[in-house]
Parts: structure tokens; sequence; C-alpha cells
């Protein structure tokens, strides 16, 4: 998956004397805008020598972003870093438990459907057999 990126804006922020917070407006090649962030690491003269993200799947992005100039435009093929990297990681733990929860619920709701049914279909059996045997 080929993005083009253009950067509209960048703020950087010291947070201390080895961490900061740099935020990124960008436009991709849909026109749509949006911000995206990472925490920068600050050599010793406080400027950023490299970044992270708490989104995994924006690593290459920012990292490329780190080192444009505001209105420069960029290309980052995806496809690479999509094969080792699924959507799984950005999830945080409560995410991840909240979908088992909600699964494990659905399979319950569904055992008991099926479980339901099939004690209907054996009671209707069983009735039907008993009537036969009463007929003959």
């Amino acid at each position: 998956m080929l993005k083009t990126y253009t950067l509209l804006n960048k703020d950087h922020i010291v947070n201390s004397d080895k961490h900061g917070t740099m935020t990124f407006q960008i436009r991709d090649e849909n026109g749509d805008e949006r911000p995206v962030a990472g925490e920068t690491f600050l050599g010793e003269d406080k400027l950023p020598k490299g970044i992270s993200s708490a989104n995994k799947r924006e690593l290459p992005l920012i990292e490329d972003l780190l080192h444009l100039d505001i209105g420069e435009t960029i290309e980052i093929e995806f496809d690479a870093y999509n094969n080792v990297y699924n959507r799984e990681l950005d999830k945080t733990i409560n995410q991840i438990a909240y979908d088992k929860v909600i699964k494990m619920q659905q399979e319950r709701k569904l055992f008991y459907r099926l479980k339901t049914f099939l004690g209907l279909t054996n009671t209707q059996s069983e009735n039907k057999a008993e009537k036969q045997d009463k007929v003959a």
C-alpha cells in the first residue's frame, strides 16, 4: 500500500533532558488532514535524534516525517511493514481483553441457542416416537 503525505506543520515540545513530543500535521493523497505524534529522543543539544510512536503502524511514517521540512512530500510503502505487524499489536491489553469477553459472550449465546434447539428437537422427536408407539 503506497501512501503519499505532505507535511503541513511540525511542532516539538521538550518534556525533559532526554525526551520530547513531536506532533506533525499531514495531508494524504486524498486531501485528508490529520495529526500524528511521537515521542522524541533528544541528544545533548536538545534536538531530536530519534522518534517512537504509541501506534506501531505509524512508526514508518513518523520516522520519515522527523526528517522532513514543512511543505515537503513523501511516499511510503507500507506493505512490507504490514506483513510484519498486524493490527492486533496496536490494541491495548484492555481492548484485547474486551474483544475476547465479547466473543465468549457471543459463543455462549450461540451455544445456548443451539442447545435449546437440539433440546427441543430431541423432545419433539421423543413425543413423536411415543405417539407412534401408542398408535401401533
